[in-house]
């Protein structure tokens, strides 16, 4: 029976196997557990992957599957030869609940095989296999004909009673002596019951149930015989009885990645120099800003402030003192005006020989009123000329929306000499370069526009695509590279994977070579050494030591130890492994002379 699950864990994502056989195991009986797990790759590892094995070996215990009772605190695991695969090899699982119980009613044994993983990763969860055990065959059918027998030895022994007490009432006895007859054949009964009992368990039982008892063939004298030049000869039939299969390692087209290492800096396009436009005094307009803000596009960042000299001063405070006496010499002829308009007024309506002066009153009031009203308009121009020039306030706006990479004045500075000053250097990161160095033998199979992945620092199962887009014609004597520059967005929302300016990244060129491979089946993983059986004959096999590199498709890539038309096993190499431990372990050790 198999089952899997996925475990989420804080530093990621589990897969847990679990098997036993046989599929419904009995009480007593030996039982084989296999129990794997491995971390899921968020983006395949192009040497590892889509998944890592866990190499440490889970603690196993046994608890009752509805009241969580420690039945065994602990049972022994072992490594199946392959990382991240254990077992339980035969173990036997006590029954559960009354003997009588269990014998009537056969799913009464219900256990949780529980494990708890510990990962390289430091994560450490628990995982359940629930198994259900049933009662002992042998024991059932055995309970089952001798409640049978009782029932029948039961039965015709209260038949007899019945009888012989039906006798003795037809023979007028008295009731004790009614009585007495029935003991000749409840004794006889109960001996007949013991009897039966002991002649079926002993004599028919015994021998009824060991010919159900499955015949175990005998196994070979010597399954895998080894040689002296390193080499084991595996007979035809002991390769059947393995299921091996074979399989060449061939060439075929795998998909690698070349990898690099470099910087994360600007995209020049997209960088812009702030200066101010005159000399003046630099200042905030509101609060402080600091390296590493946004600013959006046509944001005031400072003002230049210009105040005039004292020089430039004097005249201006001059002539507005001029206006200002106009001004007040105007108001006075004004209402002197109306006050003689008020007057002739006033003559004019009690005698008409005064409406002549009357009229030049009149006239003299508008032409006051209008010289008043132009040195009044004179006087608001020039408080406003005033203000603009003294101080003068010249915004100063963002080009471009950014980060502010670098500040260059000091708040309160004159820029005395009225040149161009620098005073920001806003970035726009939302799209940046990877300045990496590549050698120059991995350098010749790009080209640009060439996909590359970009892995941020720290992040090794994030990856940002992007693409070439220069390779140097420079090679650097000191290390022998060529630099190369991947262009990428860097808009990640919510700054999950964004890339900061002068961060280190990892770079990964994916590119499609020929390489030898075999399938992933026939590498034997210990989690330090990788080997395969290669065929040296027909029944001749040599476990070789291999390196190996990216998996892809089923098949594993090997680098070194395995040439292309070998012939490897390809199915069964762990049971072939498994079968060699075993002999060595049941060989007896040589005496010393």
């Amino acid at each position: 029976m198999n089952l899997v699950q996925e475990v989420q864990t804080a530093n990621g994502t589990y897969r847990v196997e679990m098997m036993y056989s046989p599929s419904q195991p009995a009480a007593g009986e030996p039982t084989n557990v296999e129990f794997q797990v491995v971390r899921l790759l968020a983006a395949p590892d192009p040497l590892l992957g889509s998944e890592i094995p866990v190499t440490q070996a889970p603690h196993a215990s046994l608890l009752h599957a509805y009241t969580g009772q420690v039945i065994e605190p602990v049972i022994h695991t072992h490594s199946e030869g392959e990382a991240g695969i254990f077992g339980i090899a035969e173990y036997p699982f006590p029954a559960g609940g009354p003997f009588l119980l269990r014998s009537l009613f056969p799913f009464t044994g219900s256990y949780r095989l529980h494990f708890v993983v510990h990962t390289d990763a430091g994560d450490e969860f628990p995982v359940d296999l629930p198994i259900t055990v049933q009662p002992d065959g042998a024991a059932l059918f055995r309970v089952w004909v001798n409640l049978a027998l009782c029932g029948l030895i039961v039965g015709l022994t209260a038949m007899q009673m019945r009888k012989a007490h039906a006798a003795a009432r037809a023979s007028d006895r008295t009731a004790e002596d009614a009585r007495s007859p029935l003991w000749r054949p409840a004794l006889l009964g109960a001996g007949s019951l013991i009897v039966v009992a002991l002649a079926m368990n002993v004599f028919v039982l015994d021998q009824v149930l060991a010919m159900r008892e499955p015949v175990v063939a005998p196994a070979p004298a010597a399954a895998v015989t080894p040689n002296e030049d390193g080499t084991f000869t595996v007979p035809d039939a002991v390769q059947q009885d393995l299921g091996l299969v074979l399989a060449e390692a061939r060439e075929m087209p795998l998909d690698q990645a070349v990898t690099a290492f470099g910087s994360v800096e600007a995209d020049p396009a997209l960088v812009a120099d702030v200066f101010a436009p005159l000399w003046g005094r630099i200042e905030y307009p509101e609060k402080p800003l600091a390296v590493g803000e946004h600013v959006d596009r046509r944001q005031e960042l400072v003002r230049v402030i210009l105040e005039l000299s004292a020089v430039e001063r004097a005249p201006m405070e001059a002539k507005q003192k001029d206006i200002r006496s106009a001004l007040e010499q105007a108001t006075q002829r004004r209402d002197a005006a109306r006050i003689a308009y008020e007057r002739a007024r006033k003559l004019a309506a009690a005698s008409p020989a005064f409406e002549q002066d009357l009229k030049w009153a009149e006239e003299l009031l508008d032409e006051a009123e209008d010289s008043y009203q132009q040195i009044v308009k004179q006087d608001e121009n020039y408080v406003r000329v005033i203000e603009f020039r003294d101080p003068r306030r010249t915004p100063v706006l963002a080009p471009i929306a950014g980060t502010i990479t670098s500040i260059d004045f000091v708040p309160g500075q004159l820029n005395l000499n009225g040149e161009y000053r620098k005073l920001f250097t806003i970035t726009d990161t939302s799209s940046v370069w990877v300045r990496a160095r590549m050698y120059l033998s991995d350098v010749s199979q790009l080209k640009d526009g060439q996909p590359a992945q970009v892995f941020p620092e720290g992040a090794a199962e994030r990856s940002i695509a992007g693409t070439v887009r220069w390779i140097g014609d420079t090679v650097n004597p000191a290390d022998r590279t060529v630099p190369v520059i991947v262009a990428l967005p860097n808009s990640a929302p919510n700054n999950a994977n964004r890339l900061a300016l002068g961060s280190f990244a990892r770079v990964e060129f994916p590119q499609r070579r020929q390489a030898v491979a075999v399938p992933v089946e026939a590498v034997l993983d210990d989690g330090t050494t990788r080997q395969v059986y290669v065929a040296r004959g027909e029944d001749r096999f040599l476990p070789l030591e291999i390196e190996v590199g990216a998996r892809q498709d089923g098949w594993w890539q090997v680098i070194s130890g395995v040439e292309a038309g070998d012939r490897v096993i390809a199915k069964g190499a762990g049971l072939l492994g498994s079968l060699r431990l075993a002999q060595d372990a049941a060989a007896p050790a040589p005496h010393a002379h």
